[in-house]
């Protein structure tokens, strides 16, 4: 009896310590935005036509971010997801071209606090972007492959500010690429010759600022409501890039639209999170 007595006493006395440990560790968050993109865009691929093709593309981006431990407050990491389809124009109206691109990136962010209202983040991060182009009236390359890599600089600031008695949040954010590698076949060569006789000279180039020149930058406005947060925002991209003497460039433009979530796995039911949570978007 005794010996029962002193073993559900140790049980209750664990669990108070563990519920004690709860209450007062610091637990990070994973924040998540996921958008829809609309926009339009300028394409110019010589390896398909010498003419700049105009038209629009949708797309969807899911992002997060998360510091690296619970007693972290300066040092996060993040994924994007993102996926674009569309179609553009020959400027004479009479050709169009169909595409598609994926991108994964993971980065690294270093956290400032300059003042309670405005955070500052700087870092860097590595991305990997497929995608292609189709000309159905191209009959010898109907079809262009994107493929390549990079290391890029990162950098963000968000500013936390009231109007109207509604709390917002502003967010500015670029990122611009130094060092990669890039798939640029020669002008004339199939794809036939390179995949299937596995001809691949001159088809990867080393990239750099010499050859490749791209930012990406955004304008976020997060709204905080009772039950969801909204995110709506612009972003710009612009990539111009050199091999095998052709030049490429592509313009993109789009408006996104989505939700902003906090996410932790909790256990039971609970109508708040609780003030020990640490979230990289604060």
């Amino acid at each position: 009896m005794k010996s029962t007595t002193t073993i559900i006493l140790v049980f209750i006395i664990c669990l108070t310590v563990d519920a004690q440990d709860f209450a007062t560790r610091v637990s990070p968050l994973t924040t998540s935005v996921s958008t829809i993109q609309l926009g339009k865009t300028e394409i110019l691929d010589p390896y398909l036509s010498p003419y700049e093709y105009s038209g629009t593309q949708i797309g969807l981006q899911q992002y997060t971010r998360r510091f690296f431990t619970r007693k972290d407050s300066i040092l996060s990491y993040s994924n994007r997801t993102q996926l674009q389809i569309g179609s553009a124009l020959h400027p004479s109206e009479n050709n169009s071209m169909l595409f598609f691109n994926t991108n994964y990136t993971f980065g690294v962010n270093y956290h400032f606090r300059p003042s309670h209202k405005l955070m500052i983040l700087v870092g860097g991060s590595w991305d990997i972007d497929l995608g292609g182009k189709y000309i159905s009236r191209n009959v010898n390359n109907p079809f262009s492959l994107d493929l390549y890599t990079n290391i890029n600089a990162t950098a963000e600031a968000q500013y936390k500010f009231s109007l109207w008695k509604q709390n917002f949040k502003v967010q500015y954010g670029v990122q611009t690429p130094l060092v990669g590698c890039m798939f640029v076949p020669t002008l004339g060569v199939s794809y036939y010759e390179l995949f299937s006789l596995n001809n691949m000279k001159d088809a990867f180039h080393f990239s750099s600022l010499h050859n490749r020149l791209a930012w990406s930058h955004y304008l976020h406005l997060h709204i905080p409501l009772n039950h969801i947060t909204l995110c709506a925002g612009v972003q710009q991209d612009y990539l111009q890039y050199s091999a095998n003497d052709l030049v490429f460039h592509k313009k993109n433009l789009t408006f996104q639209f989505g939700t902003v979530f906090d996410l932790y796995i909790f256990k039971g039911k609970r109508k708040k999170t609780p003030g020990n949570f640490r979230s990289s978007y604060e």
